[in-house]
């Protein structure tokens, strides 16, 4: 908080050039290792699913030892072809020029019709038909591609492995999209880490940002990956970079009516209801580096890119964050999975992907932001892909970049209408896409944090001036008094504790906004009349339908919530305890109290958010000690009657709530009564 507890204050509205205390924003935050040790998880029932020995090293720089050069006896996978580039062979060349097969099939057929001649007639008709059956394969095209590689996609589409029954989880995912993959748990940048392996290589996880920084009124740029990737040398294996960034706007496409429209009042359409960014390293094997050596590297590149990326936070995932991670990006809640050839089906989602065939012109100021404009999209949840590095294509030295793009929705009907507006998007700044028919599940692994070389894909050389930005986005809960947005992130994989000074005009405003970003709302309450008449206004447009009203004491139940669903759950019951455990992820528990006595010091001490209307005196000695607010807490007695302080453990912020006319129509003018 404020003083010695708090890294960054902003003044009130009247208090323009006041400074509480350092900002605390920049320097190098130290790289937090989630996870800790954990044996090996077979992924699949391949031979490579089978553990192997394998010698950790301390980690270290690229160099190679003595021991590790060239000829080194060390565990080496065999050398295969990657599961997933069997899928999409036909199509991997780029290009739509002639290849020399095309015309020595053509050649084929005008040998076949000569050598026919003089035979008799039908002969002469089943040559002449196998020959224009030849030549239609060979040499015309369908939608961007030769006809032979639709024929080879069909073939692959058909005799692959595309379901995958439920209920189960992200090993069982991992192995329907990258089969023979092995999870282990290594040291990597200080701490225990998941390291992925494959017959490619291995791939470490970082997550970007810091999950205790709830407060979303900083954006940080994001370098591209191939300013990420080490300088190539002989010293150094082959490197991938992929940066991950998922995102979904707000509102939802299922916020209809009251709910969607009052926040897009509220945003302007310009503020992200969610993102998450992911950086996966990968180290490609190749003859003479050992698994020991390969190990070194990757730690090492590892190490480099958390400096590199500073005050971005970059924590390496173990392995249980790494599973949930997984999971959680192609979402997979433990529901059925199926391909099907346009579109690919998790649990109730529906969703499909594209890769970038022909690339915009990066010059231009829509180029440079294409990826914040693709996280835009109305879909439930965008996921873009951009990996920069060495792939099986690629000559020694080069570093192109590739970009792929999974959109996610409820419907087959919001599907076609996202599908447009990124078509229309990507064309108008002069691109070209390729839906990925009949290979929805090699797009859905090309859009997991695995950095896998992309067979097919159109590369460019390296992009660094993209547009990336983390930290904006969130539920909206005003504006400060520079007019710029004040945003929360209520809804995280873990829980979320606030605690609201105020009443319930300010506790519905809340739950109408967290509506909008697709958030199931429950409210526990012991004076539903109060209650009533908003949940009739908000009627049948929140994401889940009526907002339920359940007494004091009534539990809800654990799992309800999900990355894509959260839950709100309202405790409008008077004073309560401090949770002594934390609550289920993706659920956030809003607290609500009229007036702050000493029986909520406790539970206010322990919130990871706490929304203060104004205060009375006492109440702001309270808060005060309570929130290591220091001499700040003298302003929650002065502010205005419609703003709030918005304090969490590292910053206290103060927010105009900014109600819109659909909002004051529906809660009236959210003051304490």
């Amino acid at each position: 908080m404020c003083g010695k507890h708090v890294a960054a204050c902003d003044g009130p509205p009247g208090a323009a050039g006041r400074r509480h205390g350092p900002t605390g924003r920049g320097g190098t935050v130290p790289a937090i290792t989630t996870g800790g040790p954990h044996p090996s998880i077979p992924v699949g029932s391949g031979p490579s699913a089978a553990p192997r020995a394998i010698g950790v090293g301390e980690p270290a720089g690229p160099g190679r030892s003595a021991a590790g050069s060239r000829g080194s006896a060390g565990p080496r996978t065999p050398r295969r072809r990657s599961p997933v580039a069997r899928w999409v062979a036909p199509g991997r060349r780029a290009g739509s020029g002639l290849r020399a097969g095309q015309l020595v099939t053509v050649q084929v057929a005008a040998a076949l019709v000569l050598t026919a001649l003089g035979r008799p007639a039908p002969v002469i008709v089943a040559t002449a038909f196998v020959a224009a059956l030849l030549v239609v394969v060979a040499g015309v095209r369908l939608r961007g591609r030769w006809l032979f590689e639709w024929l080879g996609i069909g073939v692959g589409h058909l005799t692959r492995r595309r379901v995958l029954t439920g209920p189960t989880g992200a090993t069982d995912l991992l192995d329907l999209v990258a089969p023979g993959t092995v999870v282990r748990s290594t040291e990597l940048a200080g701490g225990p880490a998941a390291v992925l392996e494959d017959t490619a290589g291995m791939v470490a996880l970082l997550e970007l940002g810091d999950p205790s920084d709830l407060l979303g009124d900083v954006s940080r740029a994001i370098p591209a990956p191939s300013a990420l990737l080490p300088p190539a040398g002989p010293d150094v294996p082959p490197l991938r970079v992929q940066l991950l960034l998922a995102g979904a706007p707000a509102p939802v496409p299922a916020a209809v009516g009251t709910v969607g429209t009052s926040y897009r009042q509220l945003t302007d359409g310009r503020l992200a209801g969610r993102e998450r960014a992911v950086v996966a390293v990968r180290v490609l094997r190749v003859d003479g580096w050992s698994e020991e050596d390969l190990r070194r590297v990757l730690a090492g590149t590892v190490r480099r890119i958390v400096r590199r990326l500073g005050s971005l936070t970059a924590r390496p995932l173990g392995v249980p964050a790494a599973l949930r991670v997984l999971g959680e990006l192609a979402h997979h809640d433990g529901h059925p999975v199926r391909e099907s050839w346009p579109a690919l089906r998790t649990g109730t989602l529906v969703q499909a992907t594209f890769r970038l065939v022909r690339w915009p012109d990066a010059g231009g100021a829509g180029g440079r932001r294409l990826v914040s404009r693709l996280l835009a999209l109305p879909a439930t949840a965008t996921t873009v892909s951009i990996t920069a590095g060495s792939s099986p294509t690629t000559g020694p030295g080069q570093a192109p970049t590739e970009l792929t793009v999974r959109l996610a929705v409820g419907t087959a009907t919001e599907l076609a209408a996202a599908t447009k507006a990124l078509s229309r998007l990507v064309t108008d700044l002069g691109g070209e896409l390729r839906r990925l028919d009949g290979t929805h599940l090699f797009g859905l692994a090309a859009t997991m944090p695995l950095a896998l070389a992309t067979p097919g894909a159109q590369p460019r050389p390296a992009i660094e001036d993209w547009e990336l930005t983390l930290g904006e986005a969130g539920m909206m809960v005003g504006t400060n008094r520079h007019g710029r947005a004040i945003t929360v992130r209520l809804f995280r994989p873990e829980s979320t504790r606030v605690l609201l000074v105020g009443g319930v005009p300010a506790a519905q405003l809340v739950a109408l906004r967290a509506l909008a970003l697709g958030a199931l709302v429950v409210v526990q309450t012991a004076r539903p009349r109060a209650w009533e008449p908003f949940v009739r206004g908000v009627g049948m447009g929140a994401p889940g339908g009526t907002i339920p009203l359940i007494p004091p004491g009534r539990p809800v139940a654990d799992g309800v919530g999900t990355a894509l669903r959260p839950l709100l759950l309202v405790v409008d019951t008077g004073p309560v305890s401090a949770e002594a455990e934390p609550g289920p992820p993706w659920r956030a528990t809003l607290v609500v109290r009229d007036e702050l006595t000493p029986a909520d010091v406790d539970a206010l001490s322990r919130a990871d958010l706490a929304l203060l209307q104004p205060l009375n005196a006492a109440e702001a000695a309270l808060a005060g000690a309570a929130l290591g607010l220091g001499g700040s807490a003298d302003w929650l007695t002065r502010i205005r009657d419609d703003m709030v302080a918005v304090v969490n453990r590292r910053a206290l912020r103060w927010a105009l709530l900014s109600p819109t006319p659909i909002e004051s129509q529906l809660i009236g003018r959210p003051a304490r009564g």
